[in-house]
């Protein structure tokens, strides 16, 4: 059985293994997982469209907004830039341990790690490069 999109999404924010993903990580690494693990994606997954700064999906912020209901993850305001950090809480760091195969598991902690180890504009840009159609509405000019 497929693992519902929300416990992706939540196994997305544990990877970050308590630091928190902003907003850009948190967008970039769903959609990578989505197109590169396809065949582990329920069928009702993240529907992306071509946005501002590359694959945009409305739907990830209202499922983090459940699991913020639930008491899996805090969503935070950034003291710097004012932008929502999403953070997994101890409960819903042991939540996202139970079953998911384990190449998807290792998959999704090697792209946290990757987005995490970049600036925003390089977030964007290698996004970019590796899907040049979700270029197609940007208005990023790092480019």
């Amino acid at each position: 059985m497929k693992a519902k999109r929300a416990d992706i999404l939540l196994k997305i924010i544990a990877a970050a293994e308590g630091e928190p993903l902003t907003p850009a990580q948190l967008q970039k690494v769903a959609f990578r997982v989505g197109m590169e693990c396809s065949e582990y994606m329920p069928d009702d997954y993240y529907s992306f469209r071509k946005y501002d700064y590359g694959p945009f999906s409305a739907e990830i912020y209202r499922d983090a907004e459940q699991l913020e209901r639930e008491g899996k993850i805090t969503i935070s305001m950034n003291a710097r830039g004012g932008w929502k950090e999403y953070a997994a809480t101890v409960r819903g760091y042991m939540t996202a341990l139970e079953d998911m195969p384990e190449e998807v598991s290792s998959y999704i902690l090697d792209k946290v790690n990757w987005a995490r180890g970049l600036s925003f504009q390089e977030l964007v840009r290698e996004v970019y490069k590796m899907y040049p159609a979700y270029r197609e509405n940007s208005v990023f000019q790092g480019w």
